[in-house]
């Protein structure tokens, strides 16, 4: 590039040489011809200084040519340097640019590496510590949230058991200290979620906090006291995890897959208002307390085959808008299912209503399988509708042969008693 531009610059020189020396040439030439017109006759003196004064003037003319074309290069060479001036800038500060983004890079690679080797640490402070880093660390980066999102789950899959009974005063120094390393690996713990609970909420303080997007996996966690409340999620996994105090997911919003497959709630579960909004399955899950889902849409299909319900299970109001799915289920005690919407095929074959099974003013709009279900106690389908078939085989009202008298897609009006 560097021989283009001598090259261009040597042209250039090279016709700026060839117009001023034809210009002189012509000056010259024009002044030999006029003196040689006028430089004789009556008139002789007076004609030749009328040539040498039109000779001046060409001549002049001629410089001032010349001059106007030293000029202009003059201005192409500076307009030129100052080009390559601008050049050199922008790829100095490009320069720049990249060496501090490769700092920053490298700055927060180590941020990140620090806070999880603090993750790592037998001291509980210092463990807390690598908490609040990751957290600010995924605050700052939103490119980086995923990823400590994971780091955090992965913590909160660790294998942990929460303490035992307060050991007595007089109890070897070893117990005492283990059971004080328990009670702190607890308040960690309870860190871990409240941080990632903090910043899954749209609404919450100015929204500058949420993470959106966010993919969360704690199969197999151990889960203390989890709250989400009007929180916003993708796919979700909680696969064998167990939910130990209280569990509110009041008004969430899974928009990918949610598993929840071979979880157990130890007290109440709270899934009032919550939205799934792809498929989500309850298979094998384990309600030991009351499970409460009013108000819960359901968009995709939804499974909770051989669920064990050892309370009461409540699905008022509750939309099924793809296939709901409870083959094998178990209801201990009361199922109420009053105004709940089934919009496509509800699977029920060999459920157990311990007690109370109600189905007050529900819609069932596709099929609706009760096939082998064993319904014990008060049962009721008072106001409900079923627009497609119906089908009842082998199954028992208190231990007796249940026979619907109709089939038929009319508002059944009657208890079953």
């Amino acid at each position: 590039m560097a021989g283009g531009e001598s090259e261009q610059r040597a042209l250039s020189n090279r016709a700026i040489l060839m117009c001023a020396a034809g210009l002189v040439a012509f000056a010259v030439g024009a002044s030999w011809l006029l003196l040689g017109l006028y430089g004789h006759g009556s008139d002789a003196e007076k004609a030749r200084l009328e040539s040498i004064r039109t000779v001046g003037t060409i001549v002049l003319g001629a410089g001032g040519a010349i001059a106007l074309l030293l000029a202009a290069r003059r201005q192409q060479t500076a307009e030129h340097d100052l080009a390559t001036k601008r050049h050199d800038l922008v790829l100095r500060e490009r320069a720049n640019d990249d060496a501090r983004h490769d700092a920053e890079q490298r700055r927060i690679t180590d941020l990140y590496h620090k806070a999880v080797e603090q993750l790592g640490s037998d001291k509980a402070p210092v463990r807390l510590a690598g908490l609040y880093a990751l957290d600010r660390l995924a605050q700052d980066n939103p490119p980086r949230r995923q990823t400590i999102v994971n780091v955090i789950s992965a913590y909160l899959r660790m294998p942990y058991e929460l303490p035992r009974q307060p050991v007595a005063q007089d109890a070897d120094k070893d117990v005492r200290d283990e059971y004080r390393s328990e009670l702190q690996e607890r308040e960690v713990r309870i860190t871990a979620q409240r941080i990632l609970t903090d910043h899954l909420a749209p609404n919450h303080s100015d929204g500058t906090r949420f993470w959106a997007d966010i993919d969360l996996d704690l199969s197999g966690a151990l889960l203390i006291d989890l709250m989400l409340h009007d929180c916003e999620l993708n796919g979700a996994r909680f696969i064998n995890a167990t939910f130990t105090g209280e569990t509110l997911l009041l008004g969430i919003t899974f928009n990918g897959s949610t598993r929840f497959d071979g979880a157990t709630f130890e007290r109440d579960a709270w899934f009032a208002e919550a939205s799934f909004n792809d498929s989500v399955r309850f298979d094998r899950v384990t309600f030991c307390r009351d499970a409460r889902f009013d108000e819960t849409t359901f968009v995709g299909n939804t499974s909770f085959r051989d669920a064990r319900f050892s309370r009461d299970a409540r699905f008022d109001k509750t939309t099924f808008s793809g296939k709901a799915v409870f083959s094998g289920a178990a209801f201990a005690r009361d199922a109420n299912f009053t105004s709940a919407s089934f919009s496509d095929d509800a699977w029920l074959p060999g459920v157990n209503f311990g007690r109370d099974a109600r189905f007050v003013a529900a819609t069932f709009a596709g099929d609706a399988w009760f096939s082998q279900v064993s319904f014990s106690s008060f049962t009721t389908f008072a106001g409900t509708t079923f627009t497609g078939d119906i089908r009842f085989e082998d199954s028992t009202l208190d231990g007796v042969a249940y026979v619907p008298q109709e089939r038929n897609p009319r508002p059944v009006d009657d208890d079953l008693t």
